[in-house]
């Protein structure tokens, strides 16, 4: 069943929680990147969706190894919705497992300064804080220089500058990553439409959608997901 979703807070409803949020952040592009965050343990920062600030830009972002989510939306300016106004500098770290659940009616996730991590909304329009995960000496929420022995993967040198489109050879994309992607794409794009791109059958493919505006989204900002082809075998 399709999870009933609803607009973003306004400024007025985050003004109700200045002593318990830190920063705030769209729930559904969080709840995305959950999606594509990794199940293996032995992965460690891989179990976990990284947010963090670059320039003027928020980047919300997850990887299995196989594949790499992404959202970047604008921090602040004349487009402010919702923003992290005490932001870690060196960012987030949230515990994709109990994120992957959708939360019908959410509107937004918010860390307090003692690193809590709360979803607002929900059918009954409660505050509800998310189970702690303990993971090889990671929890649920933590500051990236928390993990000072590890660094979480830098997706964005993965993506291609361009793309020719020109593939030339057969390729072959593995079929749960792609229903994975779509899923989030049904839920989220306003459209339903995710548009595909590449330069070669050995080069990661780009699927990317629009984020529909009624939930926070930008009109310039996009949902993507980075997947790599699976190798033919004659």
């Amino acid at each position: 069943m399709t999870a009933t979703l609803t607009a973003p807070a306004t400024n007025t409803e985050l003004a109700a929680f200045p002593a318990l949020a830190a920063c705030a952040l769209p729930y559904w592009p969080i709840w995305a990147a959950a999606q594509f965050a990794s199940t293996e343990e032995h992965k460690q920062l891989l179990n976990f969706v990284h947010v963090f600030k670059e320039g003027d830009v928020f980047q919300i972002e997850s990887t299995d190894g196989h594949r790499a989510f992404r959202y970047r939306f604008p921090a602040g300016g004349d487009n402010y919705r919702l923003n992290a106004w005490e932001f870690p500098d060196n960012g987030l770290l949230l515990h994709a497992a109990p994120l992957r659940k959708a939360v019908p009616l959410a509107k937004i996730l918010t860390v307090s300064k003692d690193l809590r991590a709360y979803i607002h909304g929900g059918k009954k329009k409660a505050v509800v804080e998310l189970a702690s995960y303990n993971l090889a000496g990671f929890h649920g929420v933590n500051t990236t220089k928390d993990a000072e022995f590890h660094t979480y993967p830098k997706i964005n040198c993965l993506w291609p500058d361009q793309f020719t489109n020109n593939i030339g050879n057969p390729w072959s994309l593995n079929a749960k990553y792609l229903k994975e992607w779509f899923a989030v794409v049904e839920k989220l794009s306003p459209s339903g439409v995710t548009k595909m791109q590449g330069n070669s059958p050995v080069a990661p493919f780009v699927f990317s959608c629009n984020y529909r505006e009624d939930l926070g989204g930008y009109p310039d900002a996009l949902l993507e997901c980075l997947v790599m082809p699976v190798q033919i075998r004659d």
